[in-house]
């Protein structure tokens, strides 16, 4: 049976070291930045969600 587990600390840990490389980098693409800060907005809530329908 495949697992359809998601692994929301990788997702945010892939996110956070986008926004790491671009500050590193100095790219400053205010664009870029806002969907990155989106994203992780998005996958807080979805793990918030899915932690709420795990207690029941």
């Amino acid at each position: 049976m495949k697992d359809n587990t998601v692994d929301y600390t990788k997702i945010m840990d892939a996110l956070n070291s986008s926004m790491d490389l671009m500050a590193g980098e100095g790219v400053a693409d205010e664009t870029v930045i806002q969907q990155l800060s989106d994203a992780q907005q998005i996958v807080q809530q979805a793990l918030s969600h899915s932690l709420s329908r795990d207690r029941g």
